[in-house]
């Protein structure tokens, strides 16, 4: 115990140590983004995974509270039809907000450098079409957890090449309650600044 209290203490004065550096400002206050999105889950659990997917897509936006940490908020959907050859269709919608960490990155500079964050969403999510069995036409509680990279191609105008998300949800399934999904998006960002 007394070893991992140690480590802990020693990452955290690396990480203070690198807080420490200039952080460069910003020149955008915030973002609206919208991403094409593809989120791998499964049927109600038993022996086999039952695995299928969804397609879909989001709309969020951020403002940037510190140089490095922005409050976020997100609304998304996405839709299967016909989930594995049952006639039925599974549609999640989801409502989230949280904080994003811009990560430093001291090996790229430039205008076009990648911008790589994490986040950490948490909200709600409804499920409705037939397949989700119980927990049809049901609200939960849903999380994100994750991040992705961001291109920028523009003084406004960024490229969100990947975000991969954890993506949890706690609908009915008369077994445990309980999915753990896989999130892949990708999508354009334009950010903005207040004015002067």
């Amino acid at each position: 115990m007394r070893s991992i209290a140690q480590a802990c203490i020693l990452l955290f004065g690396f990480a203070t140590g690198a807080m420490a550096q200039a952080v460069p400002e910003a020149s955008y206050n915030g973002d609206a983004v919208l991403t094409y999105r593809w989120v791998r889950t499964n049927a109600p659990p038993g022996g086999d995974c039952g695995c299928f997917y969804l397609n879909g897509g989001g709309i969020s936006g951020s403002l940037m509270l510190l140089p490095r940490v922005s409050l976020v908020a997100e609304l998304s959907v996405e839709h299967a039809a016909n989930v594995l050859s049952t006639g039925k269709s599974l549609t999640l919608t989801s409502y989230l907000a949280g904080g994003r960490y811009s990560i430093p990155q001291p090996w790229m500079h430039g205008r076009h450098a990648l911008q790589p964050f994490a986040q950490v969403l948490i909200g709600g999510g409804h499920a409705g079409g037939g397949v989700a069995g119980v927990g049809d036409g049901s609200s939960s509680f849903v999380t994100h957890i994750g991040g992705g990279i961001d291109l920028p191609v523009g003084s406004s105008i960024s490229v969100r090449a990947i975000q991969a998300d954890y993506y949890l949800t706690d609908f009915a399934n008369s077994a445990n309650d309980h999915q753990n999904n896989l999130l892949l998006g990708a999508g354009v960002v334009l950010h903005w600044s207040r004015p002067k």
